[in-house]
């Protein structure tokens, strides 16, 4: 039976590694490549010593070095004798082989899908002459993928200019590893990208770690970076800083450049970011957003976007990316061929979207693609939610403790609702019981005809209230919406918000990464179709109808599962009375 190359060639290494290091992988890498350098230059067996073998390579970076010599310096004796019998041909096989480049590829924090490696390739056509720059959090990958286009482009691997960075020298050291070994003539950087730097790139990739904040970057020298490079930008606070490094990446662009930047959804839309954005697109500096379904970048659980940056940019293109995800065999593809092809014919205008940099400026730059993607959602006749209604409040923002304080029973005149006490428009018969209403929640106390409208999670609940015998009050993840004892409009605007439409407006104006929230602000926008008054009372009174049916059946349901459970008792005792 034939010997893999790993079983013969690396597998001892492994063994060695796995009893020295909490990340074996990288030991054992960084031990086939100090055997390779050796055997490079005709050492003989045993190997020399690790400080000799390092001297020799006088080009190695500092970095490369230091990495070699902290998984290797202790036990490298063992190496010596481990390594009798291996050949430059089998390690650089165990290089180039797919198992170790997915290897590299899964300890990167954030390692992209190769369906998204190919959509950034086509975003940012490389060709003959350009410079390319990775700006990856887990670089290595892409310097790849862009060298070898480059080559392809050129037909020569000579004069191409691709060049990696990474703040994480051991990130830095296993790419330079890897290209080294391969044939990638890349120039790997273990350093920041908000380092001043003169050199400017034709293409540019970039996926930073998501959520970082600000204060976790060097603001004095990203604020002068930036200064350089672009005048008036907003002052850096304590905030997230990912449209800081999608504008770190326009600004190390060439004239006539192009970068594509991750950047995560909750990101797109909100205040927290908003003056970033606002630059970005009053400079004219992004082309398109492409909403990107979750599963397609390692390590992260959110969904993210891919913005295509450039200047000059009068329009901004909005894609989304779930109208090009199909399962095959269980496994979720990305169709990256007909999502380009849309892309630049603009063809499926349910996927794919233009608006002009006015029109996006004016809408606060919320940059979600599913918020400017069909438009036929809006009715000719609609009028903003806020017209419709007398107010929006939220529910009571109490400490823990001052509801504490009144807690109940079941008999207790007051009655707590959250958004999880309310589901299919209605309100849950059993409560959480309080004995008064805490003090600072007088004005969340529900009136009948009160629409609620939950403040958090996807898809938004809604419910009116109906009468009840106890006070009820909402707490602060509800959203109540005073309608002025209009029961018949509360149905209706119920009916629209749970209808498929209305859910995709509030899906459209909310934000969040993991947990979408809404804001009374963004509810307020929410275009509602009008309707006569014959119409409205028909949908509200079908809709009522609809829920006291609903109501009904879950009471017989409860009552038949209940005479159910204590079927064996009920026997039992009549059993017993006929005997006595």
């Amino acid at each position: 039976m034939k010997t893999s190359n790993k079983t013969k060639v690396v597998q001892p290494l492994i063994d060695v590694a796995r009893r020295y290091s909490v990340k074996p992988e990288f030991t054992t890498l960084a031990a086939a490549f100090a055997v390779l350098l050796s055997i490079r230059h005709g050492e003989a067996f045993p190997l020399p010593d690790l400080e000799a073998v390092l001297d020799r390579e006088e080009t190695l970076p500092n970095y490369v070095r230091a990495f070699l010599e902290k998984h290797l310096l202790d036990h490298w004796k063992e190496y010596q004798q481990t390594a009798g019998a291996f050949d430059e041909d089998s390690l650089v096989d165990f290089f180039s082989n797919e198992a170790t480049l997915m290897l590299m590829d899964s300890r990167h924090d954030f390692s992209t899908h190769p369906a998204v490696d190919q959509l950034c390739a086509g975003l940012l056509h490389i060709s003959e002459g350009n410079t390319v720059a990775d700006l990856n959090c887990g670089i290595g990958k892409f310097v790849r993928r862009a060298w070898f286009s480059l080559w392809d482009a050129a037909g020569s691997d000579e004069g191409l200019t691709v060049v990696g960075y990474s703040h994480d020298a051991e990130f830095a050291a296993l790419t330079y590893i890897i290209c080294n070994v391969t044939g990638v003539g890349a120039k790997v950087m273990a350093q920041s990208i908000f380092i001043p730097n003169p050199e400017r790139y034709d293409r540019i990739v970039l996926v930073p770690p998501f959520g970082m904040e600000t204060r976790a970057i060097n603001i004095p020298m990203a604020r002068q970076v930036l200064a350089e490079r672009f005048e008036n930008f907003p002052e850096l606070r304590l905030s997230s800083a990912d449209w800081v490094f999608a504008a770190r990446a326009a600004s190390l662009l060439a004239s006539g450049g192009r970068a594509v930047v991750a950047v995560p959804l909750h990101a797109l839309n909100g205040t927290q970011s908003q003056s970033y954005r606002e630059f970005l697109v009053r400079n004219q500096l992004i082309e398109s957003v492409i909403a990107i379904p979750r599963g397609f970048l390692n390590g992260v659980t959110v969904g993210f976007a891919i913005v295509v940056m450039r200047e000059g940019c009068s329009e901004i293109k909005f894609v989304n990316g779930e109208e090009y995800l199909s399962a095959v065999d269980g496994a979720r593809l990305l169709d990256v061929p007909r999502l380009l092809k849309d892309y630049h014919d603009l063809n499926d205008y349910e996927a794919v979207t233009t608006k002009t940099s006015e029109a996006v400026f004016s809408r606060e730059c919320n940059l979600t693609p599913d918020f400017y993607l069909g438009e036929e959602l809006v009715y000719n006749n609609a009028k903003p939610f806020g017209k419709v209604v007398c107010a929006i409040r939220r529910g009571a923002k109490l400490p823990v403790e001052v509801w504490k304080a009144v807690e109940g029973d079941d008999s207790s005149p007051v009655k707590k609702v959250a958004f999880k006490h309310f589901s299919e428009g209605m309100i849950d018969e059993r409560l959480p019981g309080l004995v008064a209403v805490p003090p600072g929640a007088e004005e969340a106390v529900l009136e009948t005809g009160d629409l609620l409208i939950s403040r958090m999670g996807f898809p938004f609940k809604v419910a009116v209230v109906e009468h009840r015998n106890e006070k009820l009050v909402a707490d602060e993840n509800v959203w109540i919406v005073r309608m002025g004892g209009n029961r018949e409009m509360a149905y209706y605007l119920r009916a629209y918000l749970e209808s498929e439409r209305g859910s995709k407006w509030l899906s459209r104006l909310s934000a969040g990464a993991v947990l979408r929230t809404i804001s009374a602000k963004n509810i307020e926008k929410i275009p509602v179709p009008d309707a006569d008054e014959e119409t409205r009372e028909a949908i509200a009174c079908e809709l009522e109808k609809s829920t006291i049916l609903v109501r009904e059946n879950r009471k017989r349901l409860d009552d038949s599962l209940t005479a159910m459970r204590n079927v064996w008792g009920r026997m039992r005792n009549a059993e017993c009375g006929m005997r006595n």
